[in-house]
């Protein structure tokens, strides 16, 4: 996607509906003309999908914000897993390829429906792939599980696939086969789609490419593990895993997983660096530590960049709790979570703090289960309806539509609070989608709480093979992480996410308060975030770290909410602000320099910038979205190229595009005005 915001979206949306256009397609036919494109960063990492999006990366400058999700995009990128179940899918969207072809032959090409151009699929073809996949379904159910699953050897799918011949030589043929049936069946509106078929008969090329064209060094960046699962479990964590309600009267109880587990996202990093980017930025504040990360991604970093937050000292308050209100020790580990005099010091204590926090809290769990287990062990005594009585209480969803109904609830709570309500809480999950991406500014985050530390499930299988595939890694890779540091790692990340929620701008203020006495050890301090670090204050007793809070939010008693109110409706509208931008810029780009430099030397003996390599020009002029997309002409060209095409067209700003009589008017009256200054 590409754009501002939701506005300039419903925008083209608009204007492609008097056109009788696609905003999808106009969108995409726009990227030629665009210099900066907003996407997800798995589009850009997947080169599948970069080639099926016609995504050039030649000469781009690619920046990824929120990088320390890049490693796990990466490693996913390159892994794959595949079920019985799928190919039981890819076998009836054989089927259902041929009958379509079969359609087409006895009506004699007068069918009203949408017919692809693909009359070299024959059916031969088809049956050819149909028998592909009934052998490679008998030879998957030959795989042997120990107990619930076990790692077995790298190369067991490729000699799998061998054994049914497809292998290199015949890969090419399989996979134009493969193309030309997915052509088929998203034309077909009449006919019977099985297990999402793009996706279940696109991954199955993917598959055949991470398996067939790996060579030795890269196999060793790989875990193979084989599992049994039951039918009615939905598969976690995969690319190709569904279930379909008309296969599921004959398959068995229990499928066969075949899991592809890369472990080394630089694979994945040092094909998007050879895709011809002209640099790379990463940004996040959970980066650290940098070395290790570089090593894993295996490009350098000669530019880093450490700053601290932009808010002074007095605007945050950054408290570690290590006792309950009634002396009992906080502690979340798995022995004690369910503990019910740890529950109820920690219920306690959170209503005690909810006295003397205003308006929005955010309170952390480790996980989905803890949080149910701790939320339902409350509610079965007085502490659930005594949070009530200071707090309206939200609960984080699973569901993205759900959450989203949430938090305009959320909103409103903090905003209009009653039955004699300070604000409201929500109860969420670390690595949840409260912990990352949603912004809760000013009022709707006043204190975030940390209940404990987030590990991932030892219980997970791929869990398990990552620590061990560090260790043997550390032995000839010094630079890396061991597993029990990635470990540590994956939990201080997901603390420092959560953290963020509460700072999101300069004039916010807010407190970190952290309920496990774990946190006070040096080395988790050491894992916070450099702005938080220094404020750290480890307090043995609840009473302390009571008192230091009752301060700090006294001595911001005078930052009124309802001033904060009023500065957000008195801003003018976001169209106009960016308008505003707009010109602004144009009035200052004639004094920008013509030419485009690199970063500085990293030699340290002499700090001169050096010019870049040679590099395909860029026009220094352009004209609107709007009005490229009323003067564009959308015939169709198959490459796509990140450099923008010249426009000598007019700069007009979109209330000019829809008042032109308006903008006309304003022109002359500034005319007017200027010559009577002269």
């Amino acid at each position: 996607s590409s754009g501002i915001n939701a506005e300039y979206g419903e925008e083209l949306v608009s204007v492609s509906k008097d056109k009788i256009m696609c905003p999808y397609y106009s969108s995409r036919e726009l990227l030629r003309r665009a210099d900066i494109i907003f996407m997800p960063y798995n589009y850009l990492i997947d080169s599948k999908t970069r080639k099926n999006q016609n995504i050039s990366l030649e000469n781009s400058v690619v920046i990824f914000d929120e990088a320390h999700n890049i490693e796990k995009v990466c490693e996913e990128s390159y892994s794959f897993e595949i079920t019985s179940l799928d190919i039981a899918n890819c076998i009836e969207n054989c089927q259902l390829t041929l009958q379509r072809i079969l359609d087409e032959d006895d009506s004699g090409g007068t069918s009203t429906g949408p017919v692809p151009d693909n009359t070299e699929l024959t059916k031969e073809d088809v049956l050819t792939m149909k028998a592909i996949f009934l052998s490679l379904e008998r030879e998957f159910n030959k795989l042997e599980v120990m107990g619930t699953g076990n790692i077995i050897d790298k190369s067991t799918f490729k000699n799998l696939l061998m054994s049914i011949n497809v292998n290199q030589q015949t890969k090419g043929l399989i996979t134009d086969v493969l193309q030309k049936m997915e052509s088929v069946l998203s034309v077909s509106s009449a006919n019977r789609v099985v297990g999402n078929t793009f996706v279940v008969l696109s991954n199955f090329m993917q598959i055949l490419h991470l398996t067939l064209d790996q060579n030795e060094a890269s196999k060793s960046q790989y875990v193979c593990y084989v599992s049994k699962e039951k039918k009615e479990k939905r598969m976690k964590g995969g690319k190709s895993s569904w279930l379909d309600k008309n296969i599921e009267s004959v398959a068995p109880q229990f499928v066969t997983k075949l899991s592809y587990w890369c472990f080394s996202p630089g694979l994945a990093m040092e094909e998007f660096v050879r895709s011809g980017v002209y640099s790379i930025i990463l940004t996040s504040g959970t980066l650290s530590p940098l070395n290790s990360f570089s090593s894993e991604l295996r490009i350098p970093f000669p530019i880093t960049l450490q700053n601290p937050h932009v808010i002074m000292k007095e605007q945050i308050s950054v408290q570690i709790i290590c006792k309950g209100c009634d002396g009992t020790e906080l502690i979340s580990t798995y022995q004690n979570r369910n503990n019910p005099k740890y529950l109820h010091s920690l219920g306690n204590s959170i209503v005690n703090l909810l006295k003397v926090i205003p308006n929005g809290v955010l309170v952390f769990f480790p996980s989905y289960g803890v949080m149910n287990a701790t939320i339902q062990h409350w509610q079965t005594s007085n502490i659930y309806n005594r949070m009530l009585k200071v707090k309206h209480l939200f609960t984080e969803p699973r569901s993205k539509n759900e959450m989203s109904t949430m938090m305009s609830e959320f909103d409103g709570k903090v905003r209009n609070p009653t039955d004699g309500a300070t604000g409201a809480m929500m109860f969420a999950v670390c690595r949840g989608k409260a912990s990352e991406g949603i912004d809760f500014a000013d009022m709707h985050g006043r204190a975030v709480i940390i209940t404990g530390l987030p590990f991932p499930p030892k219980v997970d299988p791929k869990v398990n093979a990552k620590i061990n595939f560090l260790d043997v890694q550390k032995r000839t890779r010094p630079d890396s992480l061991n597993g029990h540091e990635w470990y540590i790692q994956q939990s201080s990340r997901a603390v420092n996410q959560a953290v963020g929620r509460v700072i999101r701008h300069k004039d916010d203020f807010g407190a970190v308060i952290f309920m496990d006495k774990r946190f006070s050890f040096r080395s988790n301090i050491d894992e916070l975030p450099k702005w938080a670090r220094g404020y750290a204050k480890v307090n043995e007793q609840f009473g302390s770290g009571m008192r230091s809070l009752s301060q700090f939010f006294r001595l911001h008693g005078n930052r009124t909410e309802n001033k904060e109110v009023k500065e957000e409706e008195s801003d003018t509208k976001p169209t106009n602000r960016l308008n505003s931008l707009y010109d602004a810029f144009r009035m200052a780009e004639k004094d920008l320099p013509k030419e485009r430099f690199s970063a500085p030397s990293l030699d340290d003996s002499t700090h001169e910038v050096t010019p870049p390599p040679s590099k395909k020009p860029r026009t220094n002029k352009r004209a609107s979205l709007l009005t490229s997309l009323n003067s564009a002409d959308f015939t169709y060209t198959p490459s796509m190229s990140p450099v923008s095409s010249k426009s000598n067209t007019e700069y007009r700003t979109p209330e000019a595009l829809r008042n032109p009589k308006k903008e006309d008017q304003n022109r002359n009256e500034a005319g007017e005005r200027k010559q009577l200054e002269l």
